[in-house]
């Protein structure tokens, strides 16, 4: 007699009706949606076998209820979800919604429906035979029916390789390099006796999202020399962003929905199963891959042991350092537009392609930056459209959209990196957005920032443990140049990172989601001689602690009345030759934190320099390639000071007590200090008078590559708390003044490649904190002092002393 029917087995299987049609029509939530059916479709047989024994039995319906009420809401999120087009706000929220529905799903019900199973089958057998029937032969019985029936035979088993797309190009050279990599490691592996699952067994491909790592490896499957090699025994699984072990081991014993299925106990017991699979074909070689792993504990937690005979191939936004990686460069010129060109034209179908000339196919291909998926998306979008059509796309680019709000299938590809992110990591990807693209980014830019916002170390110790971690996971790159061997003033001393300017864009976005005036990071971007009208536009104050202002050549600065009361770090990325400061500075007490870059070719001069006097709580200065001017001198609080590539500005050639092309506000910049200087640079010489409070609080002074500087300016031998001194790359520099014994505190001094330095000071044995002198490359130095102290660490690679200094040599350590 057929059972009535049951309010929980509706609910189960009138969602997964409504989720295989969603899927199947839905382009937004396909992939949330496919995999939603596939752990139903585990759930629904569990949960029938369930009322089937509840029938028979004197229970409550709580606990039937229990799971009916999370399916009703399940049910209606799917229902919810279809009805979301294009508003790309709701379409993450829900996408978001989808999968943690899915991880509940997944998590929660298989453990609490075996749990009930497991106990009301106990109790039924107890009522039909009147014994006591242990829970584990029940669960011997559960768990094993389906692994008994299962043959050796590959159709058996499911984890089978995707059918390859159709038309990929400009894979080819990656393919190549891939499949060379991994038939070398495997005979590395067949050469021994049983190598064991270690980490040479694992190579990780690691690319940022969507650059085709899934469909290079997909190619490598079927490839002749790799099915060759491994024969049958390729296996592919899909492990995403939170994997459930259950369900992936269950669709391996499960390669058709029909078949019955196989239930797990936990993830241990399904772990076991796995291993016991894998053990049983270690007599050949087998190809395991894994695609898009978002952490390594996952492939740690599938092999806690060795098992001999196999390779993993790991497709992951993330390079785990812990094993071997093949990384998937980004795609080369020619690569990308024959990607692009697949996409946008047609090949073969009924409809014929417009002629378009090759100059907007480039232009577009431009904006692509090379990445796959964007040259897939965008190709497609324009596929059998007409050359306005093409236009206008472009023109919007050029008015400063973003492929990110034109095309929402790249922006939520890449925003699942950022929302894999602890939230302070994701904080400090924001922050990659205030740099312009196309530029290196210094790490000592970032280092400054993040100390202040972030509470993060001087030393850099946080901030390059950051960068790495961003790194690894393909949101950054990392390079290094310059000295190799040398003294470094902290962990960020000539490091740089550059980002792809897709994630760069991804970032501005993100920072874009709140109305003007609450954003914490304001990033305004001046693609003309004007601020944007958008930003003009604003009538009330913003709340912004972080100001980016990216100007061009034709910048005019006119500036208009932005009221920013809380901004604390102010970036300037500047290219033109002459600019005006913007007016609201002055009343900016709360910044703290100042970045001046000039990415022009000359050194930038400004006509309102004396504004940075009134900035009384500024801590760090870091100027590239600016003309400076003495008002700086004024900033009492000032600790840390970086000018790179500066010189002195046309207007400070005359002496100060006669300046005719500067006004300065006595309240802006002391009568005392005007008169102190007459010069940066090559004229850094003693003043008129003797004031020991210029920059009384300095800590850290870094000078690279300014060629006006000729001696350590004497102003400075008074900042008695300065610690670090790094003069390099400053060709001009040939001397101390005897006053420089007196910064009894200092504890490393850097003079590497200053070519003119003849001496040290003499005095030079005061500082009995020294502990690390470089002077790397100072090949015109004629020897040390007579009296050194004891410096514990002394870089000098590059330098020819007499050979009276090398007994000097051995009581310290050389570099």
């Amino acid at each position: 007699m057929d059972l009535l029917p049951d309010p929980l087995l509706e609910s189960i299987f009138s969602l997964l009706k409504n989720v295989t049609r969603e899927a199947q029509t839905t382009i937004q939530f396909k992939a949330e949606l496919e995999q939603l059916t596939a752990t139903l479709q585990m759930i629904g047989p569990i949960v029938n076998d369930i009322v089937k024994s509840k029938r028979g039995l004197d229970h409550s319906e709580e606990e039937c209820n229990m799971f009916t009420n999370e399916i009703k809401k399940a049910e209606k999120l799917v229902c919810e979800s279809s009805k979301v087009k294009w508003n790309p706000f709701k379409r993450n929220l829900y996408s978001r919604q989808l999968k943690r529905l899915n991880r509940k799903l997944g998590n929660f019900c298989p453990a609490g429906v075996v749990a009930i199973q497991i106990r009301d089958s106990t109790q039924a057998l107890a009522l039909e035979n009147d014994t006591n029937v242990k829970v584990g032969h029940i669960l011997n019985r559960m768990t094993n029916k389906r692994i008994a029936s299962v043959g050796e035979e590959r159709e058996n088993y499911g984890w089978r390789v995707p059918r390859l797309p159709s038309g990929i190009v400009a894979f080819e050279e990656p393919l190549q390099k891939l499949k060379a990599a991994v038939l070398a490691s495997t005979d590395i592996d067949d050469g021994g006796s049983s190598m064991g699952c270690d980490d040479r067994s694992v190579l990780v491909v690691a690319a940022p999202g969507g650059c085709g790592k899934t469909t290079l490896v997909k190619m490598l499957c079927h490839d002749a020399e790799i099915r060759e090699r491994f024969g049958e025994n390729i296996l592919f699984v899909i492990v995403s962003e939170t994997p459930n072990l259950m369900v992936m081991v269950s669709d391996l014993f499960n390669p058709n929905s029909s078949s019955p299925l196989l239930v797990f106990q936990s993830n241990e017991d399904a772990r076991t199963k796995l291993e016991n699979f894998l053990s049983r074909k270690a007599s050949d070689p087998m190809l395991l891959v894994l695609d898009d792993v978002w952490s390594a504990s996952f492939i740690e937690e599938i092999f806690p042991s060795k098992i001999g005979g196999h390779k993993i191939l790991v497709t992951s936004r993330t390079a785990f350092p812990k094993y071997n990686v093949f990384w998937f460069e980004p795609l080369h010129q020619e690569d990308a537009k024959t990607l692009f060109r697949g996409s946008a034209f047609t090949r073969g179908g009924s409809r014929p392609s417009p002629t378009i000339n090759d100059d907007l196919v480039n232009q577009m291909v431009s904006w692509c930056k090379n990445h796959p998926l964007t040259l897939t998306v965008v190709g497609l979008s324009l596929n059998g459209k007409d050359e306005l059509a093409w236009k206008s796309v472009l023109n919007k680019l050029s008015r400063g959209r973003s492929l990110l709000d034109l095309h929402e299938d790249i922006f939520i590809a890449l925003e699942r990196s950022f929302e894999a992110l602890d939230d302070e990591y994701k904080q400090c990807f924001l922050d990659f957005g205030l740099f312009p693209e196309d530029q290196r980014i210094p790490v000592s830019s970032l280092l400054n920032m993040w100390v202040h916002l972030y509470d993060y170390d001087d030393d850099g110790v946080d901030t390059m443990a950051t960068i790495k971690e961003f790194s690894n996971r393909n949101l950054v790159h990392l390079m290094t140049t310059g000295n190799d061997s040398g003294a470094r003033v902290n962990h960020c001393d000539q490091q740089f990172v550059t980002q792809h300017d897709l994630l760069r864009e991804l970032a501005i976005h993100l920072n874009s989601k709140l109305p003007l005036p609450q954003r914490s990071r304001l990033i305004i971007n001046a693609q003309g001689d004007e601020l944007p009208a958008y930003i003009e536009q604003v009538q009330e104050p913003m709340q912004a602690r972080i100001l980016s202002i990216s100007t061009g050549e034709s910048f005019s600065s006119k500036w208009c009345n932005l009221e920013v009361p809380n901004l604390e770090v102010l970036i300037l990325n500047l290219r033109s030759k002459t600019y005006t400061l913007p007016h609201f500075l002055a009343g900016s007490q709360k910044l703290k934190i100042l970045n001046i870059t000039n990415h022009g070719l000359y050194p930038i001069e400004f006509d309102n320099f004396h504004f940075l006097g009134s900035l009384r709580n500024l801590t760090t200065i870091r100027l590239e390639r600016v003309a400076i001017s003495p008002s700086i001198l004024s900033l009492e609080n000032l600790q840390k000071v970086s000018l790179i590539m500066c010189k002195t500005g046309n207007t400070l050639k005359k002496p100060m007590n006669n300046p005719p092309n500067i006004s300065i506000s006595p309240s802006i910049l002391s009568e005392k200090v005007s008169s102190i200087l007459c010069k940066i640079g090559n004229t850094f010489k003693k003043p008129i008078i003797n004031c020991p409070d210029i920059w009384p609080q300095l800590v850290e002074i870094d000078i690279d590559n300014c060629q006006d500087l000729v001696e350590f300016p004497w102003t400075l031998c008074h900042s008695v708390h300065l610690k670090t001194i790094s003069i390099t790359n400053c060709n001009e520099m040939c001397g101390f003044s005897e006053e420089f014994g007196s910064l009894t505190n200092l504890e490393m001094l850097s003079l590497r490649s200053c070519m003119k330095l003849e001496k040290l000071p003499e005095l030079i044995w005061r500082l009995e904190k020294l502990s690390v002198l470089d002077i790397s490359f100072c090949s015109s130095l004629s020897g040390l002092p007579v009296k050194m102290g004891g410096i514990p660490t002394i870089y000098m690679k590059g330098c020819e002393l007499p050979e009276s200094e090398e007994e000097f040599s051995c009581t310290c350590t050389i570099q």
